[in-house]
């Protein structure tokens, strides 16, 4: 499913592709070492569950978002920094638009926001360095395919919170990805 948000169109559920664009496997990876000492595109399902794959979609490491194959399908890409920033100020800036973008109760599967945007965020959680899972049911995280130093910049919505958070951080984390159309 897709959701336009003003000039932009983006996936209305968390990516679950096994490969990327060129048809490569992206490497599921369940060791907590693995995980910690992998510097190449990998994915996991949250808590190491195939169970939560439906709800949640996988969580990719940079590596993966930044793959020369592309991990979205063809005629879509992973959104960069300053494409989530158009999505938030469309949904009249970061300090609100988290509560548009999440879940509503009456979602199934559901959250705590409106989801007036159509966009359904929901709390996956993320992966940590160590290969350790955080936060499933309270956070959601999703990468930009934009870098910093030795970091790159993702989104944070949260139980706790209405805002989009922005933040960068290591490329070994776990986290969502979605797709926006070229």
């Amino acid at each position: 499913p897709t959701v336009e948000v003003g000039d932009q169109c983006w996936f209305a559920e968390n990516l679950k592709s096994t490969k990327y664009a060129d048809g490569t496997t992206i490497p599921l990876v369940t060791s907590n070492t693995s995980w910690a000492n992998n510097t190449t595109g990998a994915r996991c399902n949250v808590n190491n569950s195939a169970s939560n794959t439906a709800n949640y979609g996988y969580l990719y490491n940079w590596y993966a978002v930044d793959n020369a194959a592309g991990l979205c399908p063809a005629g879509w890409h992973v959104p960069t920094d300053a494409e989530w920033t158009v999505l938030a100020d469309y949904l009249d800036g970061e300090s609100v638009a988290g509560d548009k973008m999440k879940s509503s109760a009456s979602d199934s599967p559901a959250w705590d926001g409106t989801n007036s945007s159509g966009f359904s965020g929901l709390p996956g959680g993320y992966r940590n360095v160590v290969g350790g899972f955080n936060f499933a049911g309270s956070y959601g995280y999703w990468w930009s395919s934009s870098p910093g130093d030795s970091s790159a910049w993702y989104r944070l919505l949260s139980s706790y919170s209405g805002y989009v958070d922005r933040y960068d951080g290591d490329q070994r984390y776990g986290f969502s990805v979605r797709c926006v159309r070229d």
